[in-house]
């Protein structure tokens, strides 16, 4: 699930009594990420769609509405002149992972706090292997890169999904399994995504793509001189 990002706020210094506030040193803006990976063109337009129609039959909009289709993997927030550091060591990681199928069958709900998701659920195999690979990129990240460079990380991969909404009462999740009875699909997974939420929109926008390649990718170290 998408998470909501915090608000950063300039300071402002004022010198002897200078009645102009100016700001201080300017500091790399902070954003959120989120590691995921996103289905097919196919998918990503049938679950576009079920929001669509699920909007019109709860009469208004909810959370996730207009979220594109994602699985989450995990979460953080970092400061954009950190990014690609941060980018070169989940490439590493990820390109020796295996690309692999993901199958989707029927639909699920769990809650959080007073609120209910309601989303595509992956098969019980397709959910082991998102969270075999999601485990790999936990142990595998380099700690003092995700010390010194992430804040607020968070994994998000325990109990894969694939939200239609999220934020419901429990009567919207008995109206979405009135109206969504069965689904099955299918896609072959070959990357991971890096999405960046995007505060003019207030969504998530896809900044870089990591590809599965089952083999170590060739890249310049960021750390040399």
């Amino acid at each position: 699930m998408d998470r909501k990002p915090a608000i950063v706020t300039q300071q402002v210094s004022m010198k002897n009594g200078d009645q102009s506030a100016s700001p201080t040193a300017s500091s790399p803006a902070r954003a959120t990420y989120s590691l995921a990976i996103m289905p097919s063109t196919e998918i990503l337009l049938e679950v576009a769609e079920m929001k669509q129609q699920y909007r019109i039959a709860v009469g208004r909009s909810y959370g996730s509405a207009n979220a594109e289709a994602h699985i989450s993997l995990d979460g953080f927030e970092a400061d954009e002149n950190d990014y690609p550091y941060i980018l070169a060591e989940y490439r590493r990681i990820v390109s020796e992972l295996h690309p692999f199928d993901i199958r989707f069958s029927g639909f699920g709900d769990f809650d959080r706090g007073n609120y209910s998701a309601f989303y595509i659920k992956p098969t019980i195999e397709s959910a082991a292997l998102i969270r075999e690979r999601s485990g790999v990129v936990v142990k595998s990240f380099d700690k003092k890169i995700r010390k010194q460079y992430m804040q607020k990380w968070a994994d998000e991969s325990k109990n894969p999904h694939m939200s239609i909404g999220r934020r419901l009462s429990r009567e919207w999740i008995g109206l979405a399994y009135s109206i969504f009875r069965e689904y099955e699909a299918s896609f072959h997974c070959n990357a991971f995504a890096i999405r960046k939420y995007n505060e003019k929109r207030r969504q998530y926008d896809v900044v870089d793509l990591l590809p599965l390649l089952g083999a170590p990718a060739v890249q310049l170290d960021l750390f040399q001189p």
